[in-house]
């Protein structure tokens, strides 16, 4: 199996879990109606912690109340009232995620892990699988996209339990995340000829920066982490304004980039528009997505349900192919994977063992 394998099994996984949702959201259900958590934790790392601050937004909308997000590394102690701790892993190994569980000894705790001998699963109150399967590459795809479209759905079983969200409002999530999943095939098969249609310049990236607002700038945060692990080139990710305010006066002629627009309806829509062209005045090799038109080839055009919430399964895909199918024309399929495997030899960043944790 290959990366381009796993982006594909991502149209049966949505439709699955979106089928399944009150039972893959059934032990975090029970967990808050038997704590009643004043704050959601979610505790993870790489394309998991991506995942996660993409969900967190549109879980704090429904649940009513804060959810943050922390790397391992950061949690000391959980501040506030009578919190509840999602502790997200993909494979579950990571020795920062096995460490956290001694820092938050106490506090409710729901682990999701994508493995079901993951070394975490048994380490919290309460285990739930992340239903994506078996994904043996390093750099992650449908992992990132079930976990996020887990977490919403828990958040929406919740919020219609609790009475925080009302029937028709879960609905109209509900209709608006099938629409994203109906879409996402065939936004799959056009971002492919996207790739290559601009397959030239996109085997040319030496550096590149990415982009987003709100929801766009999560995603550019995971589409820069596909972008360095797979063609092993300088990727940064930045909020909107923040970058119009200094590193945006880097851009040079091999300084590419990749800007994930905001709704139609947002008042940046247009401006960021701008910044588009005047990137494009320095360097050929700058795409977008989330238009809804164009005749210029570097915009990947896509299905897109016009909802904010169901933009990271939209503007992922560009990053996710990209990584899959420009590395195999410039022979890196792989070596990211080598290249982590021999840092990991020397800094341990997963177990192999009990005896690593």
């Amino acid at each position: 199996m290959v990366m381009m394998d796993y982006i594909l099994e991502q149209t049966e996984l949505f439709r699955k879990v979106l089928s399944c949702r009150e039972e893959e959201a059934a032990a975090f259900c029970d967990m808050t109606a038997q704590n009643n958590p004043a704050q959601i934790c979610l505790i993870a790392s790489g394309t998991s912690y991506n995942a996660a601050c993409a969900a967190a937004p549109f879980m704090e909308m429904i649940l009513g109340k804060p959810v943050s997000v922390n790397v391992p590394s950061q949690v000391e102690k959980l501040k506030g009232a009578n919190p509840l701790a999602v502790v997200i892993s993909q494979g579950g190994n990571s020795t920062n995620i096995l460490e956290v569980f001694e820092k938050i000894q106490g506090i409710p705790t729901l682990v999701m892990t994508g493995d079901p001998g993951g070394h975490a699963n048994t380490k919290g109150d309460c285990y739930r699988e992340i239903p994506c399967g078996e994904e043996t590459v390093g750099p992650k795809t449908k992992g990132y996209t079930i976990t996020l479209l887990t977490l919403y759905l828990m958040a929406l079983e919740e919020g219609k339990r609790s009475g925080s969200i009302t029937n028709q409002e879960y609905n109209e999530y509900m209709e608006g995340l099938s629409r994203a999943s109906d879409n996402l095939p065939e936004n799959i098969e056009r971002t492919r000829e996207w790739v290559h249609a601009n397959r030239e310049t996109l085997c040319e990236l030496k550096i590149i920066y990415m982009a987003g607002k709100r929801q766009g700038a999560k995603v550019a945060a995971e589409g820069a982490l596909k972008v360095m692990e797979t063609l092993l080139i300088p990727g940064v990710a930045y909020e909107f304004e923040e970058f119009l305010h200094g590193p945006a006066s880097s851009l040079a002629e091999n300084v590419s980039g990749f800007y994930l627009l905001p709704t139609a309806d947002d008042p940046d829509y247009e401006r960021m528009g701008r910044l588009i062209n005047y990137h494009r005045n320095i360097c050929k090799s700058v795409y977008t997505v989330g238009l809804e038109e164009s005749e210029d080839k570097r915009d990947c055009l896509l299905k897109l349900t016009g909802r904010w919430y169901t933009q990271p399964f939209e503007q992922i895909l560009p990053m996710q192919v990209i990584s899959a199918v420009v590395t195999e024309h410039i022979g890196l399929t792989g070596k990211g994977s080598l290249k982590f495997a021999g840092l990991d030899a020397v800094m341990q960043i997963k177990a192999k063992n009990e005896e690593d944790i």
